[in-house]
């Protein structure tokens, strides 16, 4: 009786082999007639966000744009069949992750047209123009990129002694705004991505135009500025930091007669 059990057991466990195998092959036959009803072929595609006027040979070298595989039906007719068709030429609008790389995508510098709108990178900023000179303007040394501070002037009276005569007035700088973006020197802009400077052209002098890239209300304070008697700017460096800037003591001592200043650099007149 017990080894009739087992010849039950034993058979119950083959037919279940049996029965998985058949199941495999007969799911095996339904992908392998799919896959040949649906051919996979090769695509360049997007592997991430490329960025309008990137040039197609960073995203190549970069890994922005690779290969894979989709099924023939899906591949578009247009679809670029080697990276050489994307030498020399930029994104002409942003390009989302995922897409397959088609012919029309990338195209030739000059054909972008890029807006000077479209350089205003923070929807809530505007670009406010100026006029400068020379000496308020750190003699044309200015470009697209660079950032300054502006200074602005306000009468003080000279000194606080009562005895001193009332028409005894000074003008004291006072910071405006501190470490202000340039966007734009006369007609110089800043580059967009993809744009690239024409080598044979000559660098125009500066115009004394100045136009900055600030939030609306701080185009207010500009303007009213400029209308008021304009400002002075001072170049900074890359890696300036803001901080509170209050008026000059005009009525006090000069910062040359105070032995914690002396020098613009400190007591020990450090430049570095």
């Amino acid at each position: 009786m017990s080894s009739r059990r087992t010849l039950i057991l034993i058979g119950a466990i083959v037919l279940g082999v049996v029965a998985a195998l058949l199941l495999f092959n007969y799911v095996r036959g339904i992908e392998d007639r799919a896959n040949d009803n649906a051919r996979r072929v090769d695509v360049y595609v997007a592997d991430r966000d490329i960025a309008r006027g990137v040039p197609g040979e960073t995203a190549t070298a970069d890994g922005s744009i690779g290969q894979s595989q989709i099924p023939q039906e899906f591949r578009p007719a247009s679809a670029v069949t080697t990276t050489d068709e994307l030498q020399g030429k930029v994104a002409l609008f942003d390009i989302p992750a995922s897409s397959v790389i088609v012919r029309g995508m990338f195209v030739d510098p000059a054909q972008t047209q890029i807006s000077f709108r479209a350089r205003l990178r923070n929807p809530e900023h505007v670009a406010v123009s100026v006029s400068t000179d020379q000496v308020r303007g750190v003699a044309g040394f200015l470009v697209p990129g660079d950032e300054v501070n502006l200074m602005v002037f306000s009468d003080v009276p000279a000194s606080e002694d009562p005895n001193a005569a009332s028409s005894a007035i000074q003008q004291a700088g006072r910071y405006l705004y501190q470490k202000v973006q340039i966007l734009a020197v006369g007609e110089s802009t800043i580059l967009a991505p993809g744009e690239e400077t024409d080598a044979a052209a000559t660098p125009a002098a500066n115009s004394g135009i100045i136009t900055f890239n600030v939030p609306a209300d701080a185009a207010q304070w500009i303007a009213a500025a400029q209308q008021g008697g304009g400002f002075y700017m001072t170049l900074v460096a890359p890696d300036y930091t803001p901080q509170p800037l209050p008026a000059p003591d005009l009525a006090g001592p000069l910062p040359g007669e105070d032995p914690a200043v002396l020098t613009p650099y400190g007591p020990q007149g450090n430049q570095e």
